[in-house]
């Protein structure tokens, strides 16, 4: 190799045959020159903007606008607070902001950045202003991270789907490693891959975004890049200025984005009790229960009936022992007990010891317990009654 082609392919050039075979294993059009050579490496944001329907805003940043209608249900921007982590918001009309990123790489660490970044907010009830931020060089990613958090503003609760673990760490170390002020680790942020995680885990195989579309939305993705394939066709652009993949990799980030905004407006009445099948109503119970919101919790557990598993009905039982309902909770130990759930039996044996003093029905709940509880159980309970009983065999 001559110093020429080294020094080509310092810069990220390639030589005709490189590019030629690279390219073709990628299945990527590699745009040729008028005497048939490959194009420059350099990055042509005019003409990647033309190719993707955006604007150039200048120094290697396009931002492409779109707009979409969300389908009428009565939803008001309110209602979409009506989820744990979120309920506590005394905004009257939050801001919610959805945000997507496509990086250079699927994991973590400062060499990683994002190349595109795909942002929306409510412009109406049901109008979602879509903006996709990507890069044509490297040289423009201070400006795009300031243009996105400036649009993003100081108010606004992001919505994403593994972006606290992904993307918004990824973003604050970009702008940290640039020396750009703010963090968007400081916005208020729901994650919605919990909530649905919380919801279905136990029904679904996995969670992951494009499985959430197709059982809640009814959405099928068709020839759709994978998130997987992103980094190279970024790279793909710049070596070669090869766009078409690059196309595809927006083409998903706007469905990324979008789906957020409708798995968002699809959890709210999972989430309000009314008894769907195919959710785990203990976990959705224990979520409002941990965030204080016990009526919530409450109207969960009573209105899945029988769909609520034994975990579900401990935890409704010990909710009723909470608001003082004892009688109800008693009748919840009973059944489970019935059915030979230790730990019902276990919740007996206390209740008619500490509650009703009745020792003599505390003992025969606690012969049904685990040896470790019911050992002290039994001792205890003959000092209270103050005479030697004949104990049940211990196993």
């Amino acid at each position: 190799m001559n110093l020429s082609s080294k020094l080509d392919r310092l810069r990220g050039q390639a030589t005709p045959h490189n590019t030629e075979s690279r390219g073709s294993r990628l299945g990527l059009r590699i745009p040729r020159t008028a005497s048939g050579g490959p194009v420059a490496a350099l990055p042509r944001a005019a003409a990647l903007a033309d190719t993707l329907g955006a604007d150039d805003l200048g120094d290697g940043l396009l931002l492409r606008h779109r707009e979409f209608l969300l389908p009428p249900d009565g939803f008001g921007n309110k209602d979409l607070c009506l989820l744990p982590e979120v309920c506590s918001l005394s905004d009257s009309d939050p801001d919610w902001v959805y945000i997507d990123t496509e990086t250079t790489g699927l994991s973590g660490g400062s060499g990683n950045l994002a190349f595109m970044v795909g942002a929306a907010r409510y412009t109406g009830s049901c109008r979602l202003e879509v903006r996709q931020y990507v890069l044509a060089s490297f040289a423009a990613e201070p400006r795009m991270l300031r243009e996105v958090f400036n649009w993003v503003g100081p108010d606004a609760v992001l919505v994403s789907y593994n972006g606290k673990c992904f993307d918004v760490p990824l973003l604050a170390t970009r702008l940290k490693i640039h020396r750009i002020e703010g963090s968007p680790g400081r916005l208020r942020h729901l994650d919605l891959m919990y909530g649905v995680r919380r919801a279905y885990r136990a029904h679904w195989p996995d969670c992951r975004l494009q499985t959430a579309e197709k059982q809640l939305l009814d959405m099928h993705r068709r020839d759709d890049l994978p998130g997987s394939e992103a980094p190279a066709a970024w790279q793909a652009w710049l070596r070669w200025a090869a766009a078409s993949q690059l196309a595809r990799v927006m083409v998903h980030n706007y469905q990324d984005v979008v789906s957020l905004a409708l798995l968002h407006r699809r959890l709210p009445p999972v989430y309000a009790g009314n008894g769907l099948p195919g959710v785990n109503h203990a976990a959705i119970g224990a979520a409002w229960r941990q965030a204080g919101q016990y009526e919530r919790a409450r109207q969960v557990w009573e209105s899945a009936g029988d769909l609520l598993d034994d975990n579900g009905s401990l935890q409704l039982a010990g909710l009723y022992r909470q608001l003082g309902d004892w009688s109800l909770a008693e009748a919840i130990w009973l059944r489970l007990h019935a059915r030979g759930n230790i730990s019902a039996a276990l919740a007996l044996s206390k209740f008619y010891e500490h509650r009703k003093r009745d020792f003599r029905k505390a003992i025969r709940f606690a012969a049904c317990c685990e040896r470790a509880e019911r050992e002290p159980r039994f001792a205890r309970l003959q000092d209270k009654m103050g005479r030697n009983l004949q104990l049940p065999l211990l196993m």
